[in-house]
């Protein structure tokens, strides 16, 4: 493919063919058709275009929509496993929901060095271009209470059905039953010490429970809902509601017992074109849609021959008569192709299956409507500034002939 840019419009070479660029037909072929719309995804078609166009609208998906996305991580304590810079990179990628409308891209400045023992906010930090969050989390050990509790009454049931068949011989002989269930917090429980005769089963059900760890981690998996927003100025006020990550269980590290993280952590606006942390798609793309015709008529047994090749099932029969049952389905596998069914495939040139799914910042609708605005902005400002070259360029050759003059 290749473009021509005159004077006067701009067309461009695809397969041979010559094609312009026209506004007025522009307007009246181009449309959207809403194939599926829910929270997080969007399917359309959109007619009327060419493929650079709808690569721009991919493109300023990626790279131009703004989002806020945790930007500089203060580490005060990390015993984990995970190495900072990586806590740092996987909390950043971590989609906060909030409306990055109501921020201000925040001044760069060069990062200096500060003491260990004691931290300033950032001198360009204000409540208009940055979000603070603490992550302060410890992992530490807990009893297993129910099962305890289980087999403590499962014991006291048996001991009162023990007293209730009144049996002298254990006080002949001097012999006591009893259970010894020692908890301490942070600690493994101990071998039970019992004498005399208790129920089998019992027994059983109380050192399978004892032999094993009375005791379960907590805190052991770190999730996104750890983070804790600190309101800074109004905020509170602005955002009553409070502001958390998308989603709540993103998993940020796990832990084993007496690990800890300690981090504080401030979040920016940005956009994709800096990092991927603020793009606020998880994919934009698209594909053109496929031509699929038939060449001749097929008889009844190579019709069902056809429809049985097809892995997408493209082809149906109905009333006897072989169809196109859904030609979007078609991945362009060939398999058609290979035996003699005269089918012929191809593509539409100017009609492309776009889908966008969000990553929950931003509804795709919403999303798709900020990418048109961009567009246009686009185009606003190379209208002006070709303007403003042609200004320029006749001025400077109008000074030429001045000199030249004298």
């Amino acid at each position: 493919m290749s473009i021509h840019v005159g004077k006067e419009k701009i067309s461009q070479v695809l397969d041979g063919e010559i094609l312009e660029f026209n506004p007025n037909n522009f307007s009246e072929n181009f449309s959207i058709e809403i194939e599926k719309l829910t929270k997080d995804r969007m399917e359309f078609v959109m007619r009327g275009i060419e493929a650079p166009l709808a690569n721009a609208f991919r493109r300023i998906l990626l790279s131009d929509i703004p989002t806020i996305a945790i930007e500089t991580i203060s580490i005060k304590n990390n015993t984990s496993v995970i190495q900072d810079e990586v806590l740092a990179h996987r909390l950043g990628l971590i989609p906060i929901n909030v409306d990055p409308k109501h921020f201000k891209y925040r001044p760069k400045q060069p990062l200096q060095k500060q003491d260990k023992n004691s931290r300033q906010e950032s001198s360009n930090a204000t409540e208009e271009n940055t979000l603070l969050f603490n992550l302060h989390i410890r992992c530490l050990k807990k009893t297993d209470w129910e099962k305890i509790k289980k087999s403590r009454e499962l014991l006291l049931k048996k001991q009162e059905q023990n007293k209730e068949m009144n049996i002298e011989k254990e006080e002949e002989e001097g012999k006591e039953n009893k259970l010894k269930i020692q908890i301490e917090s942070g600690s493994e429980s101990e071998d039970e010490e019992e004498e005399g005769e208790i129920d089998e089963r019992a027994k059983e059900c109380v050192e399978k429970i004892l032999t094993q760890r009375a005791k379960t981690l907590i805190n052991h998996r770190v999730l996104s809902s750890d983070l804790v927003w600190v309101p800074i100025g109004n905020q509170q006020t602005l955002f009553p509601k409070g502001i958390k990550p998308v989603l709540p269980d993103i998993l940020i590290a796990k832990l084993n017992e007496g690990q800890e993280i300690d981090v504080e952590c401030e979040a920016v606006k940005g956009t994709g074109r800096e990092h991927a942390k603020w793009c606020p798609v998880c994919t934009a793309s698209y594909r053109m849609l496929p031509s699929i015709k038939l060449k001749k008529q097929l008889s009844q047994k190579q019709s069902k021959k056809l429809v049985k090749t097809c892995p997408m099932k493209v082809f149906d029969i109905e009333d006897g008569l072989l169809e196109i049952k859904n030609s979007r389905k078609c991945t362009m596998c060939r398999e058609c192709l290979r035996g003699d069914f005269g089918v012929e495939l191809g593509l539409v040139k100017n009609e492309f299956y776009f889908w966008i799914e969000s990553t929950g910042i931003i509804p795709p609708e919403e999303l798709f409507q900020q990418a048109l605005e961009i567009f246009k902005e686009k185009c606003i400002n190379l209208k002006n500034n070709l303007q403003n070259f042609t200004k320029k360029k006749e001025f400077n050759e109008n000074e030429e002939e001045e000199i030249n003059f004298d």
